[in-house]
């Protein structure tokens, strides 16, 4: 009993060297069905091992594995570093220096050959059954690996949209840039123009009128030469007058010297008062004669005058008519000028506008091109992306149903491995051990 107790004790003080590497590596999950089929744990242990809120930790639950496989001596030493060879070979062969031989002599001994068959069943079931979960967590990773891709494709194609689309905001403003400067050279062409018929209006105007001012100097100068013409005629007729008055006075002098000698030869001739009487009346009325005369000149030459005065009023007039015509002609010129050059300008203004709605029609045409080209851009690349989603769908689609087939094919080869398990198991033991031994 004391050598049992010391070969116990020895075993695991060997084995608490490793205490801390075993925590950190093993899986109690993976080695407590061995163990229950060696007998060394039971399902109360088990329970406890995996129910206790105190070992909710891994590690916590190994600690308390080897406590308890600690109690069992020897046998739970040897089901414990069996059940290591079997799932940790590698660190079997630290802890042991030993290359792992797969003997499984305490699950002989306890649960027999039938026992070594029904848990190598189970271990490949549970293999059989890891394999199928790492395919499926492949497959799953597969999956999202294809999710992914499609995503960063479908990321690609919303990159190259939001590019397209800030290329053709960048084209946009470029455009409305240009289009300002173009407004503005355009508007400063405008002014210019304006600016240069102002100038050429007000040269035209200027022209105009010094050309009037000419027309007045010319008339001007007319109605001096008129006025002229008239003065002098007044003055030859005035220097004339006087002249033909002398040689009038002298004819009527020597009239009346006539007329006295007549007299006096007729006074010598009849008697003296009646003669005289007959003189003094023919005097009075030559005298009268005489002044008549004279008021009939004065009367001419007042008329001759005032003839001469409507004379150069009437110049006056028809030369103040003629600059009225002429100026009305000149604003008539003025007027239809005007309205040519308004005309000329509506017509440009008109043709100006007519070229810039063509142009803006152009433009907007050519805008809607680009516009239909972009949606149709933004169409294809879309469709290229819900194309990648359906591919995608179609592979998840035919994962899933290759997995479906290979579980019911799996499912039916387990069913029949069992079925030919149970019926062989008798007769031959190692077969499952030998496979076991491969799919390892």
């Amino acid at each position: 009993m004391m050598d049992g107790v010391c070969e116990d004790d020895l075993c695991w003080l060997q084995l608490d060297d490793y205490r801390m590497l075993l925590i950190k590596n093993v899986d109690p999950s993976r080695i407590t069905p061995y163990l229950r089929q060696c007998q060394v744990i039971s399902a109360e242990d088990e329970e406890q091992l995996f129910n206790d809120p105190a070992l909710v930790v891994r590690r916590r639950k190994v600690g308390a594995l080897l406590d308890i496989l600690q109690r069992t001596g020897v046998k739970g030493y040897t089901a414990f570093l069996e059940s290591l060879e079997l799932d940790y070979p590698q660190l079997y062969s630290r802890i042991t220096g030993k290359e792992p031989n797969k003997t499984f002599s305490i699950l002989i001994d306890t649960a027999g050959e039938s026992g070594l068959t029904q848990f190598l069943m189970s271990e490949l079931s549970r293999l059989q059954r890891a394999l199928q979960d790492e395919r499926r967590r492949r497959q799953q990773a597969c999956a999202v690996a294809n999710e992914q891709e499609v995503w960063s494709r479908q990321q690609k194609l919303r990159d190259r949209e939001l590019r397209k689309l800030t290329e053709r905001i960048h084209k946009v403003r470029e455009e409305r840039e240009r289009l300002n400067e173009e407004v503005k050279q355009l508007r400063d062409h405008n002014y210019s123009l304006m600016a240069d018929i102002n100038t050429l209006s007000q040269e035209k105007s200027n022209a105009q009128l010094a050309n009037r001012d000419l027309q007045i100097e010319v008339e001007r100068l007319k109605h001096t030469v008129v006025r002229a013409e008239s003065q002098t005629r007044l003055l030859r007729r005035r220097t004339l007058r006087p002249l033909q008055q002398e040689k009038q006075e002298v004819k009527k002098e020597e009239k009346q010297e006539t007329q006295q000698e007549q007299t006096q030869q007729q006074q010598q001739e009849s008697p003296a008062l009646p003669q005289m009487n007959l003189l003094t009346t023919v005097f009075r009325l030559r005298k009268d004669l005489h002044r008549a005369e004279e008021q009939r000149t004065r009367y001419l030459d007042e008329k001759e005058e005032l003839e001469l005065r409507c004379a150069q009023l009437k110049g006056d007039i028809r030369m103040y008519r003629q600059r009225n015509k002429q100026t009305l002609r000149q604003l008539e010129e003025v007027i239809r000028e005007r309205d040519k050059a308004l005309s000329s300008r509506a017509e440009q203004q008109e043709e100006a506008r007519q070229l810039l709605q063509e142009k803006d029609q152009y433009r907007e045409q050519v805008r809607q091109i680009t516009e239909q080209s972009d949606k149709l851009e933004l169409l294809l690349l879309r469709t290229q992306g819900e194309e990648l989603q359906l591919r995608t769908r179609l592979r998840r689609l035919t994962c899933n149903t290759h997995q479906v087939t290979r579980k019911k094919v799996m499912n039916v080869s387990m069913e029949e491995e069992e079925t030919d398990g149970s019926v062989t198991s008798k007769s031959r033991p190692n077969f499952f051990y030998r496979r076991f031994a491969l799919i390892k």
